[in-house]
């Protein structure tokens, strides 16, 4: 069975990004896949050498990093907008770590934005590309309901690609 992390960088317990994170869950058990979210990412800060040391190190940072490299593959879901929203740089940042080797490195992700366009999700997985990850779903965008057949088969598809990819 195929291990896979659910990284939700969109804060809120029913934020549209945690609800297709739960759907995609539901998805995966169908198809034989474990999907675990990691709790508590919205604590997350923003990205400084000056904090990544031993002894400064946020717990939450660790947690992430070592939940990644456990996993067989990473879903990245996060919100559609103008700009990236900092939860997700911050995800991607903490994951890229300039000073070790990357936690994302090899691994198969799947970036998944709510909301119209594709701009941050191109953003996003050119990010995760640069830290080593092999995005095989990005442009995976999801305008209508969470719970829509269409989304649903969309988000199946997305965790059997990443899946099948480790």
């Amino acid at each position: 069975m195929s291990y896979l992390l659910a990284l939700i960088a969109e804060p809120g317990e029913t934020s549209t990004a945690q609800q297709l994170a739960t759907e995609a869950q539901q998805v995966a058990i169908r198809n034989n896949i474990d999907v675990v979210s990691l709790a508590e990412l919205d604590t997350l800060p923003a990205y400084s050498a000056a904090i990544d040391t031993e002894d400064g190190r946020p717990l939450i940072a660790d947690q992430l990093r070592r939940s990644t490299l456990e996993a067989d593959g990473v879903l990245l879901f996060a919100a559609e907008g103008e700009t990236v929203a900092p939860l997700a740089a911050s995800v991607i940042a903490w994951l890229a770590n300039p000073d070790s080797a990357p936690t994302v490195g090899g691994k198969p992700v799947a970036v998944i934005t709510v909301g119209p366009g594709e701009v941050i999700n191109q953003d996003l997985a050119d990010r995760l590309r640069k830290a080593g990850a092999e995005v095989v779903a990005d442009g995976v965008s999801i305008t209508g309901s969470w719970s829509d057949p269409d989304t649903v088969a969309r988000l199946g598809d997305t965790v059997i690609a990443v899946a099948s990819a480790s």
